[in-house]
């Protein structure tokens, strides 16, 4: 009898998570409907529409979609033979379809619990590369202090934790926005580049000299602010940038409005 008490408190483990679903399922995190049993805490509805945006090939150098074949080590045709920025982009999908309106109650309907869903996939595409152990930290992108007043949630910070979490890499916020400004959701691709110049700066005490960072961005659309971003890092002395990010927008010109 005694070699069954040690048994007991591991099956009680093991079902425990199955019977706590049983009794309270979990919710989806795209709609609030029944997601139980599911690994990717969305529902089979929320899910299918976004399938195809997040199978899309994409370039690995600018995150934009490709064709089989498309992409070489140059890049594709949105940034071959282009000066780059970034040594890497990840991206866990196109803004486009489904996922983009999964994005849109994800950043402003607040469905914030979508971070964890996102983070998870970006985790993943992260963690299945070769820069993945050259990366020394996640540097999120970060927001005017106006925003933070406004509103007590910040896509890019709560990202970077949770990459850093699910990667065991480490969470470093280096930068400072020292300027705030208007939007750049519905500004021209000009206009998006002067509306970011010189608004970022390393934090202080802050040491970044031969480091590789991975900035982290919720969406990316002209790429102003995460080049601007790498600038300041790279003028502080980075030795390599690459760029995470949950949707890669600015394929339809469309989406410079409505993002």
């Amino acid at each position: 009898m005694k070699s069954l008490w040690p048994a007991i408190p591991r099956r009680i483990r093991m079902y425990r998570h199955a019977l706590v679903d049983t009794l309270w399922p979990p919710s989806c995190h795209g709609c609030g409907g029944e997601a139980a049993g599911l690994p990717n805490e969305l529902c089979i509805a929320c899910m299918a529409p976004i399938l195809s945006p997040m199978q899309q090939a994409y370039c690995s150098r600018c995150g934009h979609s490709t064709g089989p074949f498309e992409t070489t080590e140059e890049g594709c045709s949105e940034c071959r033979g282009k000066r780059g920025t970034f040594e890497r982009v990840f991206r866990v999908a196109a803004y486009r379809d489904g996922f983009a309106e999964l994005f849109r109650k994800f950043k402003y309907r607040g469905h914030e619990n979508l971070e964890l869903f996102f983070a998870r996939c970006l985790s993943r595409e992260i963690l299945q590369s070769e820069q993945f152990e050259t990366i020394d930290g996640f540097v999120p992108v970060p927001s005017c202090w106006q925003h933070r007043l406004r509103r007590n949630f910040h896509p890019a910070d709560g990202l970077a934790k949770l990459l850093a979490k699910h990667t065991t890499i480490l969470y470093a916020p280096l930068l400072d926005r020292i300027r705030g400004g208007p939007s750049q959701v519905g500004l021209s691709r000009d206009e998006r580049l002067r509306n970011v110049r010189g608004k970022f700066r390393l934090a202080r005490g802050c040491d970044v000299r031969g480091g590789r960072v991975c900035l982290v961005d919720d969406i990316m659309t002209t790429g102003a602010t995460t080049r601007e971003c790498a600038k300041v890092l790279r003028q502080a002395g980075a030795a390599e940038v690459c760029v995470a990010i949950v949707a890669r927008a600015g394929e339809d010109p469309a989406t410079l409005q409505v993002v």
